[in-house]
Formats: structure tokens, sequence, C-alpha cells
């Protein structure tokens, strides 16, 4: 486990699969398994360094004023900081599940060609007009080739995938079948479609 400064603290975050892979792909995800690889199996198949970044509820907060002194702002930062000093120099994957799509598609929108690849699972849209009106036009700088991942009985659905899907400029749907998922109350999880994610965010990278 390594951390990175954050406020008075520090962010956690793991890196596995394959060190000084010519790929890298940055997950963002919340809960006791955050920085965990979501499906061993499916990693090994890739020739792809993971750098999985365990975020919490704090580290969140205020996500429309994003860029400004908010833990949502200064935690973009950070992880601004992470991608620039364990990845430079190159282009990487992103992955953003559930409460960590935002930030996710927030770092994405700053960091420009750097991500060219994006994957959120499970992300609703903004629910209130304010949200909306913040959102979309960072969501125009989203350059990055983006999965949008929902499914199951979990809050976000096929109308939260629309949404984000309208406004990124490049982005694609994929609805996966409820009867077709290993879910946790319902909801979809990273592990769950681990292998179809990170074949969109680390293209040609996996093992022949």
């Amino acid at each position: 486990m390594s951390r990175v400064p954050w406020l008075d603290g520090e962010l956690e975050y793991r890196s596995f699969g394959t060190p000084g892979a010519p790929r890298a792909v940055v997950v963002l995800r919340t809960g006791d398994v955050s920085t965990i690889d979501p499906d061993v199996r499916v990693t090994s198949g890739f020739d792809v360094r993971i750098v999985a970044v365990g975020l919490d509820a704090p580290e969140l907060e205020d996500p429309p004023a994003f860029g400004g002194q908010t833990p949502a702002g200064l935690t973009l930062d950070a992880l601004r900081g992470l991608l620039e000093r364990e990845i430079p120099g190159t282009a990487v994957g992103l992955v953003g599940e559930r409460s960590a799509g935002p930030i996710a598609l927030h770092l994405a929108a700053v960091m420009g060609a750097v991500v060219d690849r994006l994957a959120i699972v499970g992300v609703e849209s903004p629910t209130d007009p304010l949200s909306r009106d913040l959102h979309t036009p960072l969501l125009d700088d989203v350059v990055a080739d983006t999965l949008v991942v929902v499914g199951g009985d979990g809050p976000a659905g096929v109308h939260d995938a629309e949404w984000y899907s309208r406004r990124i400029p490049s982005a694609r749907v994929e609805v996966i079948d409820a009867d077709e998922l290993d879910t946790i109350n319902g909801h979809i999880t990273l592990s769950a479609v681990w292998a179809s994610v990170l074949a969109h965010v680390a293209p040609g990278a996996e093992r022949r």
C-alpha cells in the first residue's frame, strides 16, 4: 500500500499487474475493496499496470464545486499529482465506479489527452438542475473514448447512462442484464464487468 499527501492525511493506493508495462490504468473506487484487484484472473490476461486509489465519502464532498477549495477539489489536485508522479509522459486509462465516477469524469476533463480512455460504472447522473448546469460544460472537455456501464437494479440505470453519453463527445453505453451480474444488493460492481472495462481502457494490452 502506498500513500499520496491529501489535506491533513493521505490518499491510499496500490499498484498491481505488470510493473513497467507500456499501458497504465487508474481505478477510482470507494469502500473496503477499493485498492484490491477487481478480478485477478482478468487482470493477469493483460500486459498492464493498475493503480487502484481508495476514496472515502469526505473526499468526494461537493463535487459540483470542483476546482475550488472543497474536499473534492483538493482530492482532484492530489490525483493529478499522483498521475504526474506515478505515470509520467504517457496516456492512461481511467475508471470510476459508482460514487467515485464524478471525480473520474472531472479528472479526465482536466487531464485532457493524457486520459485517452475512460470508463464509468454504475454512476448516477446529477439529480438537480444546478448540478446538471455545472456538469454539462465540463463533460464537453472529456476527450477520452468513454464507456458508460450500467446494469442490475442499482440506482444508476439506462437514463443515467444516456445522460452522460449525450454530453460526452465520444461515449457509448453498455447495459448489462441483471441476470448476468454478480451484484451487491442489486448494484452493479466493477468486478462483475472488469473484463469488458479493462479491454476498453487498455486497448491492445491483452496477452496473446
